[in-house]
């Protein structure tokens, strides 16, 4: 295929690549930023680890997200992989319950850890992250952060998203070698 061919090929069409999207299983997150009142967060199913050497991730935020000025402002965030008991944590920062801001943060479950970024205590695990870069590509940002501090339950399972539903991952054995 030349040059000239790539040229004119057109992306597929958006429903059918959203509906495609919902055959790939992916962990469900809340990727959150700020301080007191100004603390926003989001579900994000398009976070995940960049290298390790250093450890850096990488989450895709749409711009128009109220989180999203609040993350590039702060120069901090964390991404917090949720346990399989928290679908209604991941529904409420999708806004399915209608709520926004800082009201959808409740103080018995947040704290901070090196950024000040509020850190999800009972999360499957936790980055607190430093942005080290970003990336604009359409609709999103690419925003990938030096993990700076992390936690980790080792007792919880992880909560994913397929086929347009929250579900959980029953049959792996999550021990960590080792421990």
């Amino acid at each position: 295929m030349s040059a000239h061919d790539h040229a004119v090929l057109k992306h597929v069409e958006t429903a059918a690549f959203r509906t495609l999207l919902r055959s790939v299983a992916g962990s469900v997150s809340i990727v959150a930023s700020g301080q007191g009142p100004d603390r926003r967060g989001l579900t994000v199913t398009a976070a995940t680890s960049l290298c390790v050497e250093p450890p850096m991730v990488l989450a895709c935020i749409n711009r128009n997200a109220e989180a999203h000025d609040v993350i590039l402002r702060t120069g901090a965030f964390s991404w917090n992989v949720l346990a399989a008991d928290q679908v209604r944590l991941a529904e409420r920062f999708a806004a399915m319950d209608g709520s926004k801001g800082a009201s959808r943060f409740t103080p018995v479950d947040w704290h901070d850890l090196a950024t000040g970024a509020p850190v999800l205590l009972h999360s499957v695990c936790s980055f607190d992250c430093r942005i080290e870069d970003t990336l604009q590509v359409s609709t999103h940002t690419i925003i990938m952060g030096a993990v700076v501090a992390q936690s980790h339950n080792h007792d919880k399972r992880p909560l994913i998203y397929a086929a347009g539903r929250f579900g959980t991952l029953e049959y792996f054995d999550l021990a960590v070698p080792g421990k």
